[in-house]
């Protein structure tokens, strides 16, 4: 989604309700209508669901616009828990308002459209990964997505400003919180990336996505 069409749907959306969220509160469960457009102003999100006891999150820290337009767009049932993991700002929007937004102007409707199948491809490609990688790959992988998603990048370097749990990205990857901490380690001592002040700096990312088999 370009620069032009980013503007135009964050002023559209700041004429309506901005939220505000606390770390670690849960916004909405399964099953709970989300009938509503959302874009995050700042902060990360995840969605999870739990099976057996256990959590499984999507690989993404900006689900909502994912979640909430397939739910409201295409009449899907909401299945995921989404948690802020950080403190979040979120413009909500009634669905039919948007619908109306972006009908009338078929840029915009293409964007959207094309920004929900860029997030289903992402999404299909990471569980695929997950499913399929060993824990190199799959914690490899995600620090790929991580830095797509929210990455600054520093000159030669590609900064993650964000201090992202251990314990978030072992649930996205079906690993334990040891194990995606050992693998980060690994990255470390490979030269790969390092810490500053508790946030992750990415020297090669190429190394690292050829680790993901990207």
């Amino acid at each position: 989604m370009n620069e032009k069409i980013k503007k135009q749907l964050e002023t559209f959306f700041g004429q309506f309700e901005l939220i505000k969220y606390k770390k670690g509160q849960v916004l909405f469960r399964p099953g709970e209508n989300l009938n509503t457009a959302y874009i995050e102003k700042s902060g990360f999100l995840r969605a999870y669901v739990i099976n057996n006891g256990k959590e499984a999150s999507l690989p993404s820290l900006k689900p909502l616009f994912f979640c909430a337009a397939l739910n409201g767009l295409h009449k899907k049932t909401n299945k995921y828990f989404v948690e802020a993991i950080t403190s979040v700002e979120l413009w909500a929007v009634p669905m039919s308002e948007f619908v109306k937004f972006i009908e009338k102007d078929t840029e915009i409707l293409k964007a959207v459209n094309e920004k929900l199948i860029e997030d289903l491809i992402d999404l299909s490609n990471s569980w695929q990964q997950i499913v399929a990688g060993d824990a190199a790959s799959k914690v490899a992988g995600l620090i790929c997505m991580v830095a797509r998603e929210i990455g600054e990048k520093k000159g030669d370097e590609i900064l993650i400003n964000f201090n992202t749990p251990h314990r978030v990205l072992a649930s996205m990857a079906g690993l334990t919180r040891e194990t995606v901490t050992l693998q980060i380690l690994k990255l470390q001592k490979q030269g790969y990336l390092y810490n500053k002040s508790r946030k992750i700096v990415i020297k090669n990312i190429e190394k690292i996505k050829e680790i993901a088999r990207i």
